[in-house]
């Protein structure tokens, strides 16, 4: 995945303010270091039942990505959008430029700082040892259990299915390419849409939707007439594969 540049940073750190009031438990990408909020947080995630919104109704910073050129900057938009009309109230305003706090301060005001006086600059016998590297992770194989969705992964995977189903609505996916051009037109990027066997002759992908420590999947099988969609959840750590997540017994064979 591609590195977002500063915009697409601001959208990040706002997103994941917001979706941590609902996110319990959660590990980072390594699977250390869980994430834990407070009782308030809990509490507003149980209480709060969010309607789902495929957009909002007011302008966002990622925006200006969704005609961006990288398949990755346009899903931001749309998972910001998404989430947006997800969180009560909206996703905070992001914090000001910090280019702005790059200005040069004077140096000749009462209180400001002196000009630094000439120091040593003779050169070091012998440099410092590189810290080691640490070892990679083990990486996981294997099928894994699908696992719950938060409060928030529930609205945004709702807002998803809504405006999947309405785009093959009465003109169902004939095969993989044509589901796949056709998500991918939704601006799910190529490299999170992944193939699954046919489902009674019938064309199936899973959708990665895992973001900024999310865990949601949707499943999207053709019909004759358009798209069953499900919503699912799978480990948040990239190295679980999502085609080999197990569904709960009866959620893997998606009724005709």
């Amino acid at each position: 995945m591609r590195t977002p540049n500063r915009l697409a940073k601001i959208v990040l750190a706002a997103a994941l303010g917001s979706m941590a009031l609902t996110a319990c438990g959660t590990e980072d990408a390594t699977g250390r270091n869980p994430v834990k909020v407070s009782a308030v947080g809990v509490e507003a995630a149980r209480t709060s039942k969010p309607t789902p919104s495929p957009t909002s109704t007011r302008p966002l910073p990622s925006d200006d990505l969704a005609t961006h050129p990288d398949p990755e900057m346009r899903f931001l938009a749309l998972f910001s959008r998404v989430l947006d009309g997800c969180v009560p109230g909206g996703l905070p305003e992001p914090p000001a430029d910090p280019a702005a706090d790059d200005a040069t301060p004077p140096q000749n005001l009462p209180g400001g700082p002196k000009p630094e006086e000439p120091g040593d600059l003779s050169v070091p016998l012998a440099a410092p040892e590189p810290p080691s590297s640490p070892e990679p992770a083990p990486t996981r194989s294997g099928p894994v259990e699908e696992v719950p969705l938060t409060a928030t992964d529930k609205c945004a995977g709702d807002a998803h299915v809504q405006r999947v189903r309405e785009a093959f609505d009465g003109a169902g996916p004939a095969d993989q390419p044509a589901l796949r051009k056709k998500l991918t037109a939704l601006d799910y990027p190529p490299a999170r849409i992944h193939r699954m066997p046919d489902h009674g002759g019938s064309p199936r992908a899973r959708i990665d939707l895992r973001f900024m420590g999310n865990n949601l999947i949707l499943e999207v099988t053709g019909t004759g007439s358009g798209v069953l969609v499900e919503p699912f959840g799978a480990p948040e750590t990239m190295d679980v594969d999502v085609a080999e997540v197990k569904r709960k017994p009866g959620a893997d064979a998606p009724a005709s």
